[in-house]
């Protein structure tokens, strides 16, 4: 396995992100990490976005926000 893939299967968290492009075989193999990131106990369903444009990241992060449960994120 590639050093990118040794890295994406064994990070968890992202806190910061670069703006250069990836190489387009690197693209191909990150929707299959994140098939293996952790999903609350499998309880979450997963949906994958795959894009290198700045402008469309930020609207479909605009979205996910807008349909998330605040719920979720707070501990009981």
């Amino acid at each position: 396995m590639n050093e990118t893939m040794q890295t994406i299967l064994h990070r968890r968290a992202i806190r910061r992100f670069d703006e250069k492009q990836i190489e387009e075989d690197v693209l191909q193999e990150i929707p299959l990490a994140g098939l293996y990131a952790p999903s609350a106990g499998g309880r979450q369903g997963v949906i994958l976005a795959v894009c290198q444009t700045k402008e469309v990241n930020e609207r479909l992060g605009k979205i996910k926000r807008a349909n998330s449960n605040p719920r979720m994120a707070r501990k009981y």
